[in-house]
């Protein structure tokens, strides 16, 4: 037999379980911006590598064979690599942080879908949750293009293609669109 659980004892389970992951996100975050700057260190050997050979190449011309090229070549694809590495490791971080955020929402939404149908609390269809299939995970964490914060409502924006077409109208240049002046 189950026991039946109400909405304050989720909330209070779902805030015990959520306490340590601020400081988990915090960690991982710290670990992607060490590999962030071992990133910009490769960056900045390949560049520097890069501005020798086009330096010699300036000062000599094409036509004369430098002796550092080889060496240089080797070390821009050995920098290239290890960034290559770190990106990924970056990427897999990052992926780790998602799920583990994902993974507590879950769970909320699971003991939310559990009250709602014991009738603990209403169904109310606008409520966020990662578990409905006609909703991305994206377009719950992200507010309609309609809202904002000042309570009016925003046209949506068109992209930058329609204001550069062959046969700009004066309501699609940039230059002469009112919303634009606002």
């Amino acid at each position: 037999m189950a026991l039946t659980e109400d909405a304050a004892s989720v909330l209070e389970e779902f805030v015990q379980n959520v306490a340590n992951l601020p400081a988990e996100i915090a960690h991982l975050l710290e670990e992607i911006q060490a590999k962030d700057r071992i990133v910009q260190e490769c960056r900045s050997n390949i560049a520097s590598h890069d501005a020798s050979i086009q330096k010699f190449l300036k000062a000599n011309g094409a036509g004369q064979e430098n002796p550092k090229d080889e060496p240089y070549s080797k070390a821009i694809l050995a920098h290239y690599d290890k960034a290559h590495i770190f990106q990924e490791e970056k990427v897999s971080l990052s992926e780790r942080a998602a799920v583990l955020l994902d993974r507590q929402i879950k769970r909320l939404d699971l003991k939310i879908r559990d009250l709602q149908n014991e009738g603990s609390i209403a169904i109310d269809p606008q409520l966020p949750s990662l578990l409905n299939n006609n909703t991305s995970a994206l377009s719950i964490r992200l507010p309609p293009l309609s809202t904002s914060t000042t309570g009016t409502s925003t046209p949506h924006q068109h992209s930058l293609s329609i204001n550069t077409s062959a046969h700009p109208g004066p309501s699609t240049t940039i230059a002469n669109n009112p919303l634009t002046r606002l």
